[in-house]
């Protein structure tokens, strides 16, 4: 409740939203911006009487927005509206890169194409002479069905180790910029970590399965797993999206994944070199990945530290402009 969204194509609404019609003599992307930083205001005017309350069109009425020139309004939505497309530009980026990342995983992994190439007498695709040497160029059968010749299945439990977390409370948490993780993402921040990253956490009481990388020190809590292992963590993680991890709950009020049943799980054992070409080009990947968070979390903190100030007429526009391009 409270929370405000700007439509920007033509939509449907239920009975639960409040729709605004902004009148053409203002700025609707001013308001939009205006509203956003106003949900405990929104959330406050909501009538009680029943288990839900509401916000309904009378109490909406009396909100007060104060409003420059429209000329002003235009120019600072247009402002803010370039930061959250440059943020919305990197996530999408980011989006690209994984994708990159998992086809090259099924490429090499899962469909096994330098193999099949190789077998039929043809170059792999997109891959250096260097790289293409490291594939058998035949397949043998095995309990998976045919694999690579030489990766024989062995259990995942020789290739990593699901460690457990460590309980926090919220209350027991001190400020700090580690981030905390719980199954369904991060719960929170701390002053100490408990990981040194790169490393993958790993769903298990809650939301069962869901995976997690992490570049730097985090805090797991105890409803995930961390991985240790001392192959890549980049193959580690795109294996572990393939494993059908979400389908693996336990019987029992509380979902949990038992670590035991992963670890009896087959994979085709790959050579080191093959593991290091693969880390190579997903280190690349991952690296940009980052380095796009990082600048997406800067510019969202700097977005909601200056939305305040120029709405109220407290910043001017010149002044923001300069603290952006100095971001």
């Amino acid at each position: 409740m409270g929370k405000s969204v700007i439509a920007g194509r033509d939509c449907v609404t239920n009975q639960q939203i409040n729709s605004i019609i902004v009148d053409g003599r203002f700025d609707s992307g001013f308001v939009y911006y205006n509203l956003s930083m106003r949900k405990a205001e929104l959330q406050h005017l909501a009538s009680g009487g029943s288990t839900m309350p509401i916000l309904n069109k009378g109490h909406f009425s009396e909100v007060e927005i104060s409003l420059p020139p429209v000329a002003e309004q235009r120019q600072i939505s247009a402002f803010l509206g370039a930061i959250d497309d440059r943020i919305a530009l990197l996530r999408e980026t980011n989006a690209t890169l994984e994708s990159i990342a998992q086809g090259l995983f099924k490429s090499w992994f899962v469909d096994f194409d330098p193999v099949r190439a190789k077998q039929q007498g043809r170059e792999p695709e997109n891959m250096d002479e260097a790289t293409a040497t490291l594939f058998p160029d035949s397949f043998e059968e095995s309990e998976l069905g045919l694999v690579p010749r030489g990766w024989q299945p062995q259990r995942l439990e020789t290739l990593m180790e699901l460690s457990y977390g460590k309980a926090l409370k919220a209350n027991d948490r001190i400020a700090g910029e580690v981030p905390v993780y719980g199954s369904g993402g991060i719960t929170g921040y701390h002053n100490e970590s408990l990981v040194n990253g790169p490393s993958i956490i790993v769903g298990r009481k809650g939301t069962v399965g869901s995976l997690y990388w992490e570049d730097q020190s985090f805090f797991p809590i105890d409803t995930v797993f961390y991985v240790r292992s001392s192959i890549p963590m980049t193959y580690c993680f795109y294996l572990l999206q393939t494993l059908g991890l979400t389908d693996m709950n336990t019987d029992a009020a509380v979902p949990g994944l038992n670590r035991n049943n992963v670890y009896r799980l087959m994979v085709p054992s790959v050579p080191e070199p093959v593991l290091s070409a693969f880390d190579d080009i997903t280190g690349i990947i991952r690296g940009a990945i980052f380095r796009n968070n990082q600048q997406a979390q800067t510019l969202t903190t700097l977005r909601d530290t200056l939305l305040p100030r120029l709405i109220s007429g407290k910043l001017r526009l010149p002044e923001a402009e300069a603290m952006v391009k100095q971001a």
